[in-house]
């Protein structure tokens, strides 16, 4: 047994580590913290008490194995008994800027009772809802500062209304998280069955045409290429109106979806990001902003949108951030994007896939790459002094033009290759016969 706090020294990597088993008492409202390297593996059980981990309940007995996580376990009751062995992980063992050794402790102090006050609230709404056919469940946009708790937050709200017997529709709106897509997506998933802390992220796999451990999920995703929103501002704002009218358009045609609402998360916004959040308001028709740990925020978004308070058509709080918010680095990050993107396509240890491979012949092909906004301003600024930019004329109607133009959010590749076509991932949005359009989604992630 050791003492909570100093069980960090522990490296999987020396002799007789693997049989060692830990054992942490977690008290009654009260978190424990732990963050697992890529290198090495956690093998974590519930021997006593209930546990949970972002709104997800931990079966009791049972190990769930993790790996590169930064999470904390909270005992919502009379506290718990937990135990853990550590391994090294095989396929990670050579990252040399990693430590090996992981880090855990214990905190009394925990946002989790404002979390769950806020569940308590939406679930009166849920229950409105389900009871008078004219409302529908809350839609809810959680907004923040890098690292505030915003997708934990997330995680918990729907993890809590599914254990309500709601199915909630999570949307991703974060292109840098892999939310049961790939990392430069954006998404809405209707969530019906508890999230799979063990797989990269800990969201979980969707659809497969085999047999899954969790009830698969099936999100409708939107491609948009990379991680960071400024990179294409305007595509990203396309592509976030578009996965509105759809997130919309299921919860008229869903009742499971319209009493149970939205729940959105977002990347870091701050105040000079308004017209983003307007926009995300209007395109999901949001009734409740929630965020975490910025009164600044709070304070200019109230009076931004103080029209729509007064005539009780939004809702402006804001909840204190979790202190056990761990730190992510850019190695972090990126090492995340490639562990999702590596079990989107061949699963992971208790799900194994085999993705389809196929020849194709490019010429049939239009392949076109999303235009990164600072090459397109460096472009126009090889331009005249008092010249503007005008595309060729080619006989269409301006209107017809404009509706299908992608000049403003894809370049068109004139010769494509393998070598401008490695490691990228394809979107098929359009497959008339012939010719075949194929966009394609080129993921830029941080070195």
């Amino acid at each position: 047994m050791s003492i909570p706090g100093f069980a960090g020294n522990i490296d999987p990597n020396q002799p007789g580590a693997e049989n060692q088993v830990t054992e942490i008492k977690v008290p009654a409202l009260s978190e424990w913290r732990f963050e697992v390297p890529f290198k090495c593996i956690m093998k974590l059980k519930v021997t006593e008490g209930i546990a949970e981990i972002f709104g997800t309940e931990l079966p009791s007995g049972v190990d769930i194995r993790l790996t590169g996580v930064k999470y904390a376990v909270y005992a919502p009751t009379q506290g718990c008994t937990l135990e853990y062995t550590l391994t090294p992980n095989k396929e990670n063992i050579n990252i040399s800027n990693e430590s090996s050794n992981i880090s855990e402790y214990t905190s009394d102090e925990s946002a989790m009772p404002h979390h769950q006050n806020l569940h308590f609230a939406l679930e009166l709404l849920r229950q409105e809802a389900a009871a008078v056919e004219s409302k529908k469940g809350p839609k809810v946009l959680i907004l923040g500062n890098k690292q505030s708790g915003k997708t934990a937050l997330a995680k918990t709200l729907v993890s809590y209304a599914v254990k309500m017997d709601h199915m909630p529709l999570l949307v991703n709106l974060n292109p840098q998280d892999g939310v049961f897509s790939v990392p430069g997506s954006l998404t809405a998933t209707p969530i019906s069955d508890n999230l799979d802390l063990e797989s990269a992220g800990g969201w979980g796999g969707s659809t497969t045409s085999g047999a899954t451990f969790h009830n698969p999920k099936q999100p409708l995703v939107k491609s948009y290429g990379y991680d960071n929103i400024e990179e294409n501002l305007e595509l990203f704002k396309y592509q976030v109106s578009q996965l509105g009218v759809a997130a919309l358009s299921r919860m008229e045609a869903d009742k499971a979806i319209r009493t149970s609402g939205f729940v959105i998360d977002t990347p870091p916004l701050n105040i000079k990001d308004v017209t983003v959040i307007e926009n995300i308001l209007s395109d999901f028709e949001i009734d409740l902003v929630v965020v975490v740990g910025n009164e600044r925020l709070t304070v200019d978004l109230k009076r931004k949108f103080h029209h729509r308070i007064e005539k009780n058509s939004l809702d402006i709080i804001k909840i204190p951030p979790s202190g056990g918010v761990a730190e992510v680095d850019d190695s972090f990050i990126r090492k995340l994007q490639e562990d999702t993107i590596k079990e989107y396509f061949n699963g992971n240890y208790k799900t194994r896939l085999s993705p389809y491979k196929t020849d194709v012949d490019l010429t049939t092909f239009q392949v076109y790459k999303i235009v990164k906004l600072s090459e397109f301003n460096s472009q126009m600024a090889f331009l005249p002094s008092g010249d503007d930019y005008a595309p060729e004329e080619t006989g269409e109607s301006d209107t017809k033009k404009e509706e299908s133009s992608l000049d403003k959010f894809y370049a068109k590749l004139e010769d494509p290759s393998s070598s401008n076509l490695e490691n990228s991932i394809v979107a098929i949005t359009n497959v008339p016969i012939p010719p075949a359009t194929v966009f394609l989604g080129t993921h830029m992630f941080p070195e």
